[in-house]
């Protein structure tokens, strides 16, 4: 089973156009409104394709309701801790033009918040669970939330995971971890280096390895993505059938990653199908392709001077 926490939830809002003028009238023809946040995110995936999850999410107020009612109607079972307002998130989608995003903050979470938190992670955590520490901490919050959840998690004998970015991350790091998932921009931030081939993807994430970090998978955008752990790094890509919406791609192949995490190569495999998958969307619900609908390419030696865009 997968557990994952959610300290910075969010209720995304994905407004469809065929174009956007600013000091005009836009009119749009379709939206949604979803729940939304990385661990949120990962559990309705894993959710939707059959696996057993538990979303634990600290917020307060109508938000927050709503993300209860909307994770039962998707069937995820749902924990909450307290926490502050939960915000609202905006995605503008309009024909030809990249993708557009309008996030605002949550309040900071008090200490009594983290610990109530910390609490129900190790409460439920135990070495048959996978636990998922995700996404960004509300300003303010003390750096360290993520890896204090790491450390309650792996007392309980669960394999932990982070998803995270900036000073949080680095801070996740510190604790250990058994993977991380950074993409490359926030593998950059880790390491102090840009890497442009995948040699330098590789060096920057064993740098991160030595710090004591079990394995890192790197989510490389329309590159795939890159296993480095113990064993040789192996390389997976794809190619959507058409890309819609990239908000939560990265959610999605983390997801895929963690159901079948067993066995690194059909890990890997589902990652990029479900990630692939993802963007062809319009909102982070989706269904993932068959491996005829979307074959996923491994290469176990990957050319080490293939470049890379950050």
């Amino acid at each position: 089973m997968i557990i994952t926490a959610t300290p910075s939830p969010s209720v995304d809002w994905t407004i469809s156009l065929d174009k956007f003028t600013f000091g005009a009238v836009n009119r749009a023809h379709e939206h949604h409104r979803e729940p939304s946040g990385k661990g949120i995110n990962v559990s309705v995936a894993l959710t939707r394709h059959g696996y057993l999850t538990r979303a634990i999410v600290a917020g307060t107020g109508d938000a927050a309701t709503y993300i209860a009612e909307a994770l039962a109607g998707e069937d995820v079972p749902l924990t909450p801790t307290p926490g502050g307002p939960v915000r609202t998130n905006i995605t503008l989608l309009a024909a030809g033009r990249p993708d557009t995003k309008i996030n605002t903050d949550n309040s900071a979470l008090s200490e009594a918040m983290i610990t109530a938190l910390e609490a129900e992670v190790a409460g439920a955590c135990s070495p048959s669970i996978t636990f998922l520490s995700a996404g960004s901490l509300p300003p303010g919050t003390d750096p360290d939330a993520h890896a204090r959840l790491v450390v309650a998690a792996r007392a309980a004998g669960a394999f932990t995971v982070v998803d995270s970015s900036g000073i949080a991350l680095q801070h996740a790091v510190a604790a250990g971890p058994d993977l991380i998932k950074p993409n490359l921009q926030e593998l950059s931030e880790l390491t102090g280096d840009i890497p442009t081939t995948i040699s330098d993807v590789i060096a920057s994430a064993e740098r991160v390895r030595a710090q004591g970090v079990g394995s890192v998978l790197v989510s490389m955008g329309a590159d795939g993505a890159l296993l480095i752990d113990e064993g040789a790094p192996v390389w997976a890509r794809s190619t959507p059938r058409q890309v819609r919406n990239t908000v939560g791609a990265g959610d999605a192949l983390l997801a895929g990653f963690l159901a079948e995490c067993a066995d690194r190569r059909t890990a890997l495999t589902t990652a990029v199908r479900w990630g692939a998958s993802a963007v062809e969307h319009t909102t982070t619900l989706f269904r993932a392709a068959s491996e005829h609908e979307i074959p996923v390419v491994i290469d176990t030696e990957p050319d080490l001077r293939a470049s890379v865009t950050v």
